[in-house]
């Protein structure tokens, strides 16, 4: 088995130089509530510091992540206007088209147009319904009789 490495730490000793006064009495104090020496109060107080160091660069990583997804959603949303727009313009060209060549029927025989015609418009509104839901529109279309 190979030898275990060890990490070896050696200590250092940092001198500062503190000109506060009202901090160095809040330090005073500190030390004597938790009974803590100078290399103590320095060791937590550099232990917190590395610790928000490492919260920043987390809080920016996820900050980073989720301008992402907003960029992501907004082009998705970009892509649903787009295609929304087209549907829009194909409803639009087919409507105009319909009504320029569609013939009225008679004066004779509207009466029974109409109501084939609102019989028909709620099987299609069946249908448009099922489409939505997830069914297929196709299914039914060879046998328009099929939703009486």
């Amino acid at each position: 088995m190979p030898a275990k490495k060890s990490t070896v730490v050696t200590s250092r000793k940092i001198k500062a130089r503190l000109s506060d006064t009202a901090m160095l009495g809040k330090l005073e104090k500190l030390k004597a509530d938790k009974g803590w020496n100078d290399s103590d109060l320095l060791r937590e107080a550099l232990r917190e510091y590395l610790e928000r160091e490492r919260l920043r660069d987390d809080m920016a990583t996820m900050d980073k992540r989720f301008g992402t997804t907003l960029k992501r959603l907004a082009q998705k949303q970009n892509v649903m206007r787009s295609e929304m727009a087209v549907l829009v313009a194909f409803m639009h060209e087919f409507s105009g088209l319909y009504l320029f060549h569609t013939v009225e029927p008679p004066v004779d025989v509207r009466q029974s147009a109409a109501a084939d015609a609102q019989r028909r418009h709620e099987i299609f509104l069946r249908r448009v319904e099922k489409a939505y839901r997830g069914g297929n529109p196709l299914d039914e279309l060879a046998d328009a009789e099929g939703e009486d």
